[in-house]
């Protein structure tokens, strides 16, 4: 079956829809019903992976649609392999934030993360390493979804009574709070790094660090990285620290575009990278320069994603790449 360039696009999250710019032919067709399935089309040298339905039109399923729910309650299409068991869900409800993939809740239950591409995951097997190395700040990794050994879906444990940090440090930095959570992010990331044995989460800021609404109990989510990062950083443990400092600037930004005080934002990032800082090494000497070379580098890629994919986001690393200048961080 060939589909036309807007048939692709439609079966794309809408904010990923422009990495297509030709038909294509579907790759594999994984029915579930007459009207629905997940769909693998190759497109460049790329396999993307479309939860679909098919009524008048080929179209990405939506949460109404409740097509992942009825793929995991029956037994996976010939072709699709899981480590989880098939269960009994009915309601979808997908999760609103801007992600390279989608993320989606099953009766509350269990959080479903669709790749954007089929491919061999480095994110999969970094939560088994930490899953096997006792990690206790991991959402519990219930299986995945695999085609030919590449990854098509996640399976996690839903925790209820959460937000991510994009929500609950906002609060945090418009509360000009500096206490405990500071230090206890600092030991998750002491944690997360110790049990990886080697590798990094690769992605790693405050939108990735879910905490619950009661307390400060915190958990880590999303280890697929960043597809723009080069060999070097990929292993490189200072490069997910000056991704979480980075993310307390856009955490002021955020802050500031709610009507907080900005010189006090300010003050705030500083001492908030400090004690994150301080308790992270422990007394261990690092490279500040290089930290902070690090850091401006992903902001400036943060700013080129952003007029890339989300163009409303621009604010967040125009403000920090200003105040970075200021500070004298200088990049690479």
């Amino acid at each position: 079956m060939h589909l036309s360039l807007a048939q692709c696009q439609a079966l794309l999250p809408v904010s990923r829809a422009d990495q297509i710019n030709a038909g294509s032919n579907v790759f594999v067709d994984f029915a579930i019903s007459d009207s629905a399935g997940v769909l693998i089309f190759e497109s460049g040298d790329k396999n993307f992976v479309a939860p679909y339905v098919k009524n008048k039109e080929l179209r990405r399923a939506q949460s109404k649609d409740a097509v992942t729910a009825k793929l995991l309650s029956n037994p996976l299409p010939r072709g699709l392999y899981s480590t989880m068991q098939s269960g009994s869900y009915t309601h979808e409800r997908f999760i609103s934030v801007d992600q390279s993939n989608e993320s989606i809740v099953l009766d509350e239950l269990i959080i479903v993360k669709w790749q954007l591409t089929a491919q061999k995951s480095i994110g999969a097997h970094k939560e088994e390493i930490l899953t096997e190395n006792g990690f206790r700040y991991l959402p519990q990794l219930l299986g995945n979804i695999y085609w030919e050994q590449k990854l098509l879906a996640s399976i996690n444990k839903y925790i209820p009574g959460t937000s991510d940090g994009w929500k609950w440090c906002v609060e945090k930095a418009k509360e000009n709070d500096l206490g405990q959570w500071l230090h206890d992010l600092a030991h998750l990331s002491q944690e997360m790094h110790r049990c990886l044995q080697g590798f990094i989460h690769g992605d790693f800021h405050v939108g990735q660090i879910l905490k619950s609404i009661q307390n400060d109990q915190m958990w880590v989510i999303d280890f697929d990285g960043d597809p723009l990062a080069d060999a070097e950083e990929a292993t490189d443990s200072l490069r997910d620290i000056a991704s979480m400092c980075v993310s307390f600037f856009h955490v002021g930004a955020i802050a500031i575009n709610y009507g907080a005080n900005p010189e006090m934002i300010k003050k705030w990032i500083l001492q908030a990278e400090t004690i994150f800082l301080t308790k992270y090494f422990d007394g261990t000497q690092f490279d500040i320069s290089s930290l902070h070379a690090f850091m401006r580098t992903l902001e400036n890629r943060e700013l080129k994603y952003s007029d890339e994919f989300l163009p409303k986001w621009r604010y967040a690393p125009e403000f920090a790449i200003s105040y970075m200048k200021e500070l004298g961080y200088e990049s690479n």
